[in-house]
């Protein structure tokens, strides 16, 4: 099976509405759910297809027809003719088609009008969850978007602002102005960029709990300011439950994969936000092996605790020098005794050739059983050996190896081939 993307995801769409009526009566709203615009050609064949979708009720209003359907918008502005003032006009009407929509993104190559960015608020402020705003690569020093904008948008969960450039960031630092406040907003998406963090730290978020921060390659190697870093740690580490620490990557490939350059660039040190008095609530982080590894600094909360980048069976062998292992091995409960759960983010041990990779897992996974501490595998899975059995003829059958996964909110396993009865 090839990988899912964008363009197969909606020829799967395509198809299921063909088979029947009866498919295409369900399947019909999986094709509007969630909306891309690339280009105003694209822009301006949405628009005709939700218009035209109208119709008339005996009542005397108009349905929305097929614009009763999208959550999702996505606006990429790379394409000839999207820096005219019709796209976005366009792009207006079709918010205006689309009034149940939750999560809106945009990538931004020109400044926005202030009335454009006036219209969005308008619209979409008093019900959006999610907003994801990239300007990046704008051709401009700053956009009109301000911190302001941003806290008109009340309802939010989930905010991302990762290539957020923005303006008015001096001013909003005045400690006799009010911070701008989102009083919904429990997951944060931020880079390394400066005016990203800066962003962050003048927003007020009551209620955030889940941090990732991101390091975007560019052209030179990015230097992570630690001392803005801080500053975030100072304002917010108190809520934050959770913090992820992806591997580096290009700023339109968010997953990583095995490339030197990502793991040669400078990373974010896992350690300072287990400093103490940090992040006294913090229960989850999750960080790439390639990291520095973790100083001996007891964190008495810390429950669990992801590594992403594992790739290779060789990498977990105890008897060879890696950094999985050097991590593996700086996790002790001495220095966290709530800790609960270790997981290797990505990696699946029945994926992996290596015919030792199961007993090399379960080595790991004895290890730390002893002290009460799970380790699993990307998938959830805890690899253990299976008893032995007493054979047809009395012989004992060897020990094998067997995944279990918890499924249980109080830890509790089943087989993965387990059965409930009847």
């Amino acid at each position: 099976m090839a990988t899912n993307t964008p363009v197969l995801a909606i020829r799967t769409k395509l198809v299921l509405v063909l088979v029947c009526k009866s498919w295409r009566v369900v399947a019909e709203r999986f094709l509007y759910e969630h909306l891309v615009i690339r280009s105003p050609s694209r822009a301006n064949a949405i628009l005709g297809v939700l218009l035209a979708s109208r119709r008339a009720l005996p009542s005397g209003e108009v349905s929305l027809g097929y614009g009763r359907w999208p959550v999702h918008i996505e606006v990429f502005t790379h394409a000839r003719g999207t820096n005219d003032i019709q796209f976005l006009q366009t792009l207006f009407r079709i918010f205006q088609c689309c009034p149940n929509v939750r999560n809106l993104s945009g990538s931004w190559m020109h400044p926005l009008p202030n009335e454009f960015l006036s219209a969005i608020s308008q619209l979409y402020g008093p019900t959006l969850h999610g907003l994801c705003w990239n300007e990046v690569n704008t051709t401009s020093t700053f956009t009109s978007v301000t911190p302001k904008f941003l806290s008109t948008f009340q309802l939010l969960r989930v905010l991302d602002l990762r290539h957020y450039v923005g303006c008015e960031l001096a001013q909003s630092m005045d400690p006799s102005i009010p911070w701008p406040t989102l009083p919904h907003v429990t997951d944060l998406i931020l880079s390394t960029r400066q005016e990203s963090l800066q962003i962050a730290n003048v927003l007020s978020l009551p209620r955030l709990r889940n941090l990732t921060l991101c390091i975007i390659l560019h052209d030179f190697k990015p230097r992570v300011p630690y001392h803005e870093i801080r500053k975030f740690i100072e304002k917010h580490g108190h809520s934050l439950i959770s913090v992820d620490l992806p591997t580096p990557a290009p700023h339109l490939e968010p997953e990583p994969d095995s490339s030197s350059s990502r793991h040669t660039v400078e990373h974010i040190r896992p350690d300072v936000f287990l400093e103490c008095g940090a992040c006294p609530n913090l229960v989850s982080l999750v960080f790439p092996v390639t990291s520095e590894p973790l100083s001996p600094q007891v964190h008495p909360n810390l429950r669990r605790i992801g590594l992403r980048g594992v790739l290779k069976a060789e990498a977990l062998y105890p008897d060879k020098p890696s950094n999985v292992k050097t991590h593996l091995e700086a996790i002790t409960p001495k220095l966290y005794p709530r800790l609960q759960e270790i997981r290797t983010v990505g990696y699946l041990v029945d994926a992996d050739t290596d015919k030792l990779i199961k007993d090399i897992f379960i080595w790991w996974v004895e290890k730390f059983e002893d002290h009460g501490i799970n380790l699993l595998d990307g998938e959830g899975v805890l690899w253990l050996y299976t008893d032995p059995v007493e054979g047809a003829e009395g012989v004992m059958t060897d020990n094998k190896p067997k995944g279990l996964v918890p499924i249980h909110a109080d830890g509790s396993l089943i087989p993965i081939n387990h059965k409930p009865n009847a």
